[in-house]
């Protein structure tokens, strides 16, 4: 009986599991990386689902975890920068007829962040769409370390491992 009881809970967990596994949730659009030249990396924004996926007229696209952003340009009646500081682009979406676009990709949502970096890395992004949202990674702006830096903690961790090592030779002198 109590056998019983106990594998009628687990077949309805694992039952649920794959139900929650196999859904998928509603989606809004991605920011897809375009190109570089220097410092501006492009960008545009593409349906995650069927080409005639809609945005609302107040959704947001975020970008973070970019590095030194110096201005932000953007390609559309469309868009508007709400926000933006050297790490993090904010964006909305507005005037858009009837409330929503429609399209795959959607026609003039194209922008471009300017960065002192020239160096490419992964960004995150968001968008937010009424009840839909999504996430994820693209290429941005990222800054890469100085090599005297890495050389300097290479070095430090070398010093450390042989001062370690010197100090258990003569421990077992003694």
């Amino acid at each position: 009986m109590k056998l019983a009881k106990n594998l009628s809970i687990a077949a309805a967990g694992l039952a649920l599991s794959l139900a929650a596994v196999s859904a998928k949730p509603a989606q809004a659009a991605s920011v897809n990386f375009l190109s570089q030249s220097g410092g501006t990396y492009n960008y545009n924004v593409l349906a995650t689902g069927t080409p005639a996926e809609k945005l609302n007229k107040f959704s947001s696209i975020t970008l973070s975890g970019l590095e030194g952003v110096t201005g932000v340009n953007v390609n559309s009646s469309f868009l508007n920068v709400l926000f933006f500081d050297a790490n993090n682009v904010l964006l909305s979406l507005k005037n858009a007829t009837a409330n929503t676009l429609t399209g795959n990709p959607f026609t003039g949502l194209d922008f471009s962040v300017i960065s002192s970096f020239t160096t490419p890395g992964p960004v995150s992004f968001s968008v937010l769409s009424g009840p839909s949202f999504n996430a994820g990674n693209t290429t941005g702006p990222s800054d890469v370390p100085e090599p005297m830096t890495v050389g300097g903690s290479l070095l430090a961790v070398g010093f450390g491992t042989w001062m370690k090592r010197r100090k258990a030779e003569s421990a077992q002198k003694a």
